[in-house]
């Protein structure tokens, strides 16, 4: 098999049920080879968007069993639309049907029973990321980028996986205000955490499709965060030192 064959994606519908709830997803996967590290993304209150679902294929580009389960219902147009189904999510029901997105993936030979499984999130689905673990110990690393669902800090007593945050100096929707509460909370509880701040930037920075027109310095930022997202979900899932 050729370097470019090894390269290859499949990326497909996809549904589980979890406690008897179906929920709908998407997945992408390294075309060959079991025991990858597996991932469950979250996106913010758009939902499972074409931008989403890019996104769902980038993780598999860098050797993750990605799953983006469509925990919203449906992708929305609008922003006070999607604030308004952001303010009328069921948080409960929505953690659990994201707690068994960890259990779908290692259902998958692709991932294995004994498989690590990472969640990242952006936005409300960084919020949801920060719960879902802090609920259960079906995640064995976290990536979160500027949650803008604040949970009450007493959910993360229960944090024990590593954690990684992402976010811009001039986001208005997950001010430092907020930022400098939760890692306060964090330090209190001596939860391990990598904070990275990127200078100018604003809410869903990161949260773009490979190929978008946006300004150099935003891609930039976007493409490192990346990179760091992927090297620590690989160094905390696979074992794999980037250094």
């Amino acid at each position: 098999m050729s370097s470019s064959d090894d390269d290859r994606i499949l990326s497909m519908h996809s549904g589980y049920e979890a406690d008897g709830v179906y929920t709908d997803g998407f997945l992408a996967r390294p075309a060959t080879g079991t025991g990858h590290p597996g991932v469950v993304l979250l996106s913010g209150m758009g939902g499972l968007t074409w931008v989403q679902r890019e996104i769902t294929r980038r993780y598999a580009r860098a050797g993750f069993v990605a799953l983006s389960p469509d925990f919203m219902g449906e992708a929305l147009d609008g922003h006070a639309e999607r604030l308004r189904a952001k303010n009328a999510l069921d948080v409960d029901a929505a953690v659990n049907r994201i707690i068994g997105g960890a259990t779908f993936l290692r259902s998958l030979p692709w991932v294995g029973e004994t498989g690590k499984v990472g969640i990242m999130g952006f936005c409300l689905g960084g919020g949801l990321a920060i719960l879902a673990p802090g609920r259960s110990s079906v995640f064995d690393a976290a990536v979160i980028y500027h949650h803008s669902l604040f949970p009450d800090e007493r959910e993360l007593d229960g944090l024990d996986c590593p954690l990684q945050y992402h976010v811009g100096t001039d986001d208005h929707s997950t001010p430092r205000v907020e930022i400098d509460a939760f890692t306060a909370a964090m330090d209190r509880r001596s939860k391990p955490y990598e904070m990275n701040w990127y200078e100018g930037m604003g809410h869903s920075f990161a949260q773009i499709a490979p190929d978008a027109d946006v300004p150099a310095a935003q891609k930039e930022a976007s493409d490192l965060s990346y990179e760091r997202s992927f090297a620590f979900l690989m160094r905390e899932l696979a074992g794999v030192d980037a250094g």
